[in-house]
């Protein structure tokens, strides 16, 4: 991963620059804020942490959560140094609070203290409609098993043999581990435990699930303050974007303009 200029970080949060940031659809989009269950439903609009993460997308601030986490802890150390020289800055989150993730799925974002959407935002009507989405599922238990349509080939015979009623796969005591078996010798009324044969399977398997879209009629406008330095950033990093832009599910592609007023 190349390396990122994370130095704004150390500067205090003085929010002196106005910005507008304009983005518009260019296909539909799937914005889903709450835990969803069997139907993902979307915001009309997006939420602040998914501006964020916009934001951070342009920027090329890919991390991983644990990643992320290293490199947020260790900058707040930074800062508490720069305190001791600044007794002044003592009363800012930023020198003394601890940063928030989102709610929906618990987004830390490296921009929360020193970039705010403050509005005025000019939000579109929207239009919707539901489709399906190939949601990706992993598990070890029984609905694996059921859902995945693809497996590797030497379990070809214990699998039809399983549909016939000959052998069964579970997950209680009962059932037997069969590591280091071979599979073509598996005696009729066998209880199979799942996980002796899982890495025959792949690591996902698709279902489709309903998932709500929005069409918006205009692009978005949102306002906001940032330092000087993150405005630089971002004026560099939405003239070259360090990968496709989209807002929600990552096939909700958008065009992102930055300005400062």
């Amino acid at each position: 991963m190349d390396r990122i200029d994370l130095q704004f970080f150390l500067e205090p949060p003085n929010l002196t620059v106005n910005a507008a940031l304009e983005i518009e659809a260019l296909a539909p989009l799937s914005m889903v804020a709450a835990q969803p269950g069997a139907y993902y439903r979307s915001q009309p609009a997006p939420t602040d942490y998914m501006l964020y993460g916009l934001l951070e997308n342009a920027l090329g601030w890919h991390l991983s959560a644990s990643i992320r986490k290293q490199v947020i802890d260790g900058l707040k150390k930074q800062v508490k140094k720069e305190i001791k020289k600044n007794k002044n800055w003592s009363d800012s989150l930023w020198a003394t609070g601890k940063p928030v993730g989102s709610p929906e799925i618990g987004f830390v974002s490296l921009l929360q203290y020193h970039l705010y959407f403050s509005g005025p935002h000019v939000l579109p009507a929207v239009d919707t409609f539901d489709d399906l989405w190939s949601q990706q599922l992993r598990d070890t238990g029984r609905s694996f098993f059921g859902g995945s349509k693809h497996y590797d080939a030497s379990l070809s015979t214990l699998m039809t043999r399983e549909r016939q009623g000959e052998v069964e796969f579970g997950d209680r005591a009962e059932h037997k581990n069969l590591s280091g078996l071979d599979l073509e010798q598996v005696a009729a009324g066998a209880k199979i435990q799942y996980k002796s044969i899982r890495d025959r399977f792949p690591h996902y398997y698709v279902s489709p699930t309903t998932r709500e879209y929005v069409i918006p009629h205009r692009p978005y406008l949102f306002r906001l303050q940032t330092t000087p330095t993150v405005s630089a950033l971002l004026k560099t990093a939405f003239s070259d974007p360090a990968a496709p832009l989209y807002l929600g599910s990552n096939d909700g592609w958008v065009e992102v303009n930055y300005e400062e007023l």
